[in-house]
């Protein structure tokens, strides 16, 4: 069978993706609706600061990046990871599959430099990381919270801690599951028996060279716990500046709220998305957002328009520059070959040839 041609791969993908574009703005159709009446009672300088600090969040993205990928003896451009930020938060609201698809894309945005296994274990690490963060947040907005909530305040309490606790064992058990090594080979390795009955010309040496490097990767970040803090400060300081986005979505309304609504409603969102978000991707961070806004006691119409407005601008700033970005990494010269190198592991360890000194 002809192969498909890797320029004709990248231009289906970038049709794809500019469908993917409209699709979403089809789709928010009504909130751009109500998005647009809002813009004459806001506060001009307040969105203009908040789009800068948007940019900002995906800045301290391409930092996270750049930190842990040093620990492996990676060495990439700040300005190359904060476009391959953008563009991965573009797939993954693209293709709702818990944040899988930014993953994988990212080994687009890496490649070859940085080896596939090690580039999904990257990206990986910053949903835990974010999901650490979120949890060890919500004590901060308990305590801001006022103790007027009521029952309401109460129900969220309960919510938020199952949720969290559900969050918590799918991350233990992930972790089990990858300490586990030679189990996980061996479950890997049957799957792919018996996708080979179906599919002949999967080739099953790349994946275990996949999960070579992810596992090089792997032991490579256990045996340097101390040196993962700084990716998970820089993990930290984003789940607080997007918290200080949506606070300032009340102030471009000359609105002001306990913070730490702000903050509960923030991370419970995010909570609803993760579960939410391997179905579908428009609507279920939005509805967390404002539920949980009107349940801590904001005004039903306040609640909503400050939801539209900031899911929005989060909108109009991330996802068309994403797209930008989406198609200039598509257009890379490595991106979807067949030929592409892919660096091999020897010996344990990461190819020295794309190693740079600490």
């Amino acid at each position: 069978m002809k192969k498909s041609s890797p320029k004709l791969v990248r231009q289906v993908l970038a049709v794809l993706g500019l469908l993917g574009l409209a699709l979403v703005l089809f789709e928010n159709r009504s909130s751009l609706g109500q998005f647009l009446p809002l813009l004459t009672k806001l506060r001009w300088y307040v969105l203009a600061s908040v789009v800068v600090i948007q940019l900002g969040s995906y800045w301290l993205n391409g930092l996270y990046y750049r930190s842990i990928l040093r620990i492996f003896n990676y060495d990439v451009n700040t300005t190359r990871l904060f476009a391959g930020a953008l563009a991965t938060n573009f797939v993954n609201y693209l293709v709702p599959s818990a944040g899988l698809a930014g993953a994988g894309y990212l080994s687009q945005v890496l490649a070859p430099k940085v080896p596939r296994g090690v580039s999904v274990l990257v990206q990986l690490m910053r949903y835990a990381f974010s999901a650490l963060a979120v949890l060890l947040m919500m004590p901060v907005g308990f305590v801001l919270i006022d103790a007027e909530s009521g029952k309401s305040g109460h129900s969220l309490l309960r919510v938020t801690l199952l949720s969290a606790i559900g969050i918590t064992i799918l991350a233990v058990g992930l972790v089990i599951l990858v300490q586990h090594e030679q189990l996980l080979r061996r479950a890997i390795h049957a799957v792919m028996k018996q996708l080979k009955r179906l599919f002949r010309s999967l080739n099953e040496d790349k994946l275990i060279n996949f999960v070579d490097q992810f596992y090089v990767g792997y032991h490579a970040m256990t045996s340097n716990k101390r040196r993962m803090l700084q990716p998970f400060g820089w993990s930290i300081l984003y789940i607080v500046v997007e918290i200080a986005t949506f606070y300032m979505a009340f102030l471009a309304f000359g609105k002001t709220i306990d913070p730490g609504i702000a903050v509960m409603a923030y991370l419970f969102a995010n909570i609803v998305s993760i579960f939410g978000g391997v179905i579908i991707s428009t609507g279920v961070f939005e509805l967390g957002m404002a539920g949980t806004l009107i349940a801590l006691g904001v005004d039903f119409p306040l609640a909503v328009a400050v939801t539209t407005v900031y899911r929005i601008m989060n909108l109009l700033i991330g996802l068309p520059p994403g797209y930008v970005f989406y198609r200039y990494f598509l257009s890379s010269t490595h991106s979807l070959s067949p030929d592409a190198h892919e660096p091999e592991i020897e010996d344990g360890q990461i190819d020295s040839t794309h190693q740079t000194p600490r």
